[in-house]
């Protein structure tokens, strides 16, 4: 068989990465424009970024911008302070820094399932409201933390997927 025949054959036959296999599964999300949450709709564009597994190591992640996390291994990572939540050994893990300039609520948006943990002067912040992206977004879970001017380490640990989708964004809604 020609290689311009067996190419299409080859991308076809390939499994869908974890965080869009829900999407893939909804058969209307074909046909259907997504309702994007205010402040994630430039989710579809991710940079490519590595995870540090400390926080002297990590990216900065811009707010506003998503990217796609390379994670590594748990057992790899210097955590910045200790999980709000136990995770299973064998499961991926990463850290990324960010800054706040203004006051707010900030949404955390992941594709695949993770524990969220932001972390300020080796404390884990409480989060303020949990939930799900809508529909045919590939938006997982999303996480909102009320954050003052600083600069953060996003803790992601417990993740399956090895890669994984995040965007940070200052909420458009107002603080309770």
């Amino acid at each position: 068989m020609s290689p311009a025949l067996l190419l299409p054959l080859l991308l076809a036959a390939a499994p869908l990465p974890p965080q869009d296999a829900a999407v893939a599964a909804d058969a209307s999300c074909a046909t259907t424009r997504p309702a994007w949450p205010a402040g994630l709709e430039t989710w579809g564009t991710r940079e490519p970024l590595a995870a540090g597994a400390s926080a002297r190591n990590a990216p900065v992640i811009v707010i506003g911008r998503a990217a796609e996390l390379r994670l590594v291994a748990l057992d790899r990572v210097t955590v910045a302070a200790p999980p709000a939540r136990a995770v299973e050994p064998g499961t991926s893990a990463g850290l990324a820094l960010f800054q706040v300039t203004e006051p707010g609520t900030y949404r955390v948006a992941l594709g695949a399932p993770a524990w969220i943990d932001v972390v300020r002067a080796g404390r884990t912040l409480p989060s303020v409201a949990h939930g799900h992206g809508p529909m045919c977004t590939g938006i997982r879970k999303i996480v909102d933390f009320r954050l003052t001017p600083g600069r953060y380490v996003l803790q992601l640990t417990g993740a399956q997927a090895t890669a994984l989708p995040v965007m940070i964004a200052r909420s458009r809604r107002a603080a309770a």
